[in-house]
Parts: structure tokens; sequence; C-alpha cells
């Protein structure tokens, strides 16, 4: 008869078996990534990073050894080879090209899948940019993107900076600022050149002057002819906001719609429809509006979370603390023999779950358009992964509310109202009746 814990470890594997290994094969959709978590080390300080101030929690100190680290990876790798899977790659860490490990542990995905028969179709690398600083660092980047294309392998970077006039929310830990216009102008044309995209934060702090940063976006976006929608932006759910800088974030999507329908969509109705729901609205525009295919609108729910440090899987890099820990590849002699569980409960809770069913949620108007809290945020404020944020609901209501005013303001309601979904109608209904006759962005 099995132990407790063996049946544990049975029902684990039967879990990834049925969901991530079988779209590391691309035989299911919505399981097809891994992520690859590093390190929390940055040259930033920024202002609302869960690293800045949870890193040694999530990912405690004496786990960051870069020996270990790239031993762990190049196990993990080797695993995933002789096993024919070929997930797509995020590979995260706090700044991966301000330490070393960062190019050592891009080099070893390349070489050990250089001759595999499966590979991904991508390794996608967050970074702030700020090897442009550096020619050497520079060079060592291009060199790497340069092989990852010559093995088909390509790696992608998604540039995580928020631009001139909000990157003060990012401030250099050193205290010294060399982040100007030339080296923006490096940023625009080295992401020209490799077709890569923008994910600024919209952060509370400095929101009054996001109109300008996203028009000066805009104004780059143009000098190096790169498209109007390449830019994804994403609200920082942290507990934060104020009534003022509600009200700011609400004239900020006011002026969205409005600047693109009238700018960039012709004043076409039918074009700014495809363009939020087809083009994707900046994210910001559209997530409200178009459905993933799982429970809450992050990649918790689809993409495996390895910290290489101990190689154990955890929910995402938010929530890697102690208690959530929900299994934990097992190694001898320098190979993968299995999976030992950790916390099955959590596991299955997190993958399953659907958000709107969470507390508050569950009667709330605006329940099937609502992007839902942070997890990690979350539990870092209440103490609880599921139970919302007061503010960030706060937040949730306004940019909905702003959302469809606009969209009534500007004649484009019916024309989005008929392309979605018949759960987001029922919201739309009821944010409708209720909230679009009040004052909502009021901060009396």
């Amino acid at each position: 008869m099995k132990t407790f814990k063996e049946e544990n470890d049975d029902l684990v594997k039967s879990f990834f078996d049925h969901t991530y290994f079988q779209g590391w094969k691309g035989k299911i959709l919505n399981f097809g990534k891994v992520e690859l978590e590093i390190g929390t080390t940055c040259d930033l300080a920024c202002k609302y990073c869960y690293y800045h101030k949870y890193g040694r929690e999530l990912y405690p100190l004496e786990l960051q050894n870069n020996k270990k680290i790239l031993s762990n990876l190049g196990i993990f790798l080797d695993w995933l080879i002789e096993n024919e899977y070929k997930p797509d790659i995020d590979f995260f860490s706090g700044e991966p090209f301000s330490q070393e490990i960062g190019f050592l542990g891009l080099k070893l995905i390349l070489d050990k899948f250089k001759n595999a028969k499966s590979k991904p179709k991508s390794i996608v690398v967050p970074t702030n940019y700020t090897f442009l600083l550096s020619k050497e660092k520079t060079k060592r980047v291009e060199e790497l993107l340069k092989l990852s294309r010559k093995l088909k392998t390509p790696i992608f970077l998604s540039a995580s900076f928020d631009g001139k006039y909000c990157e003060k929310n990012r401030p250099v830990k050193t205290g010294e600022e060399l982040r100007d216009d030339k080296y923006y102008e490096k940023c625009f044309a080295f992401n020209k050149k490799w077709s890569f995209g923008f994910h600024p934060m919209v952060y509370s702090k400095l929101i009054e002057n996001w109109q300008k940063n996203f028009l000066w976006f805009q104004k780059m976006f143009e000098k190096y002819n790169i498209p109007h929608w390449n830019i994804y932006l994403l609200e920082v759910r942290n507990s934060d906001w104020s009534k003022k800088q509600l009200s700011d974030f609400i004239k900020f999507i006011d002026f969205l719609v409005y600047w693109t329908f009238k700018n960039k969509c012709e004043s076409n109705k039918e074009i700014f429809t495809n363009f939020v729901l087809n083009r994707k609205g900046y994210n910001i525009l559209s997530n409200s509006l178009t459905k993933t295919g799982r429970g809450v609108g992050c990649s918790i729910q689809s993409t495996m979370q390895i910290r290489m440090g101990d190689l154990s899987i955890v929910p995402c890099h938010r929530t890697s603390y102690t208690p959530f820990l929900e299994a934990k590849f097992k190694v001898k002699n320098n190979r993968i023999n299995g999976i030992e569980s950790i916390n099955p409960e959590v596991l299955i809770g997190i993958t399953s779950f659907q958000g709107e069913n969470m507390p508050y949620c569950e009667n709330c108007t605006i329940k099937y358009l609502c992007s839902k809290g942070c997890m990690g945020s979350q539990f870092e404020i209440n103490g609880d992964m599921f139970t919302p944020i007061p503010t960030v609901c706060k937040l949730e209501h306004a940019k909905i509310y702003a959302l469809l005013k606009s969209l009534k303001k500007y004649g484009l309601y019916d024309n989005i109202y008929k392309s979605i979904g018949s759960n987001q109608k029922k919201s739309f209904d009821l944010v409708e009746d209720l909230l679009l006759t009040n004052d909502y962005g009021s901060t009396k």
C-alpha cells in the first residue's frame, strides 16, 4: 500500500502528464510554456517591484548560487531534450543582462538545443534595456540574438522600461542616472532593428504623466517607423492607488480611446473595433473585452514556472513563497528522475480556479470584464492569494467605467458590444445601468 506522500507524488505526476507535458509536445493548447526563474539580481530599484521588496522571501539568497543555478538549468534542459519536449521558454530574472549568469544561461539553452530534434519556437527575455548603456554588453546581447536565429531557437527581448516621463519610478541603484535622450534613441533603434516590442507598466505614481508619456512613445514610433500598436500597457495591481490617481487613470483611458479612434483609426468604428479586439488594443484596452481560455488573465495557469536555484515548481515568480511551493524535480546522478509533490492542493487549486468565483468577485458587476488582481500582490497585502485588494478592485472598476463611458461618448459602444461574448455582454449591461450615470472619476 502506498503512503499518503507517494499518492500525492503520483497525483502531481499525473496532473503534469495530462497538462504541461502534453502541451510541451504540442498536443494540447494553453499549457505550452515554461518559465525559468534565474534570480532576483537587478541594477534598478523600481518602486513597484516585488523582487525589490520581497526578493529574499521569493528566492532565498542561499539558492542564488550561480554555479548551482547553471547546473540545475543544464539538468532540466537535458531532461526536456531527452523527452522531446519543446516548450516555449520565458527566461526570467531581476535583470538578466546585469549579471554574468544571464548571458551564460541563455548561451547554455542555445547550446543544449543546438542539435535537438524538438526545439522551442521562442525564448522570451524581459529586460530593462540598461545593457544598452554598455557597448560590450550590447555586443554580447546581439551575438546571442544572432546565434539564436542561426540555430532556429530565436530569442525575443521584451523592453521593460516605462518611458521618458515615468522612468523616475525605476531609479538606478547606484544613484547615477545615465538614461538620457541618446539612450532612448538607442532603445528604439535597437527594437526597430530586431522587431521587438515594448512593455511599460502603468503605475499609480506619475500616472498624471501617462498621456504625454504615451505620446512620447508614439513620436518615437513614428521616428523609427514602428507600428503604433507595438506597446503592451499593463496597470500595476499593487494596493497604492489613491482617488486622485484613479481619476488620472480614468482620464488616461479616455485619452487612449479618443486618440486612437481619431488619429489611428480614421474615426472609423469598424477599424477601431478591429484594432481593439484583433490588434489587442495596447492590451489595456482589450484585456477586458477578450477571453484567454483560462480562469484568470495572467500566465499563472498556462506556464510551468521553475525556480532554477532548487528546481522547485512554483505558481509564479511573485508567488514563490515557501508555503506555495507546489512540487520539485528530483535529481539523481545529475539527471532528473521524477517529481516530488510538496503542495498539490495549491497546484490544482491555482491551475483550475475561475477568477470570477473568487471572494467578492462572485457577485461583482464587472466580473466578466475584469482582468482580476495579481495573486502575489493579494497575498502580500491580504495574506491570501485568492482575496482581491479593495483598491485594486477600485482600479479595475475605474478602468471598465472609463472604457465603457468613452465607447459611449465616441459612438463606439454598439460596435464593440455586438462583437463580444455573451458573459461579457452581461457585465456590459450591468455596468451601463449602474455606473455610467455616476461621476465615478470624481475625486470629491
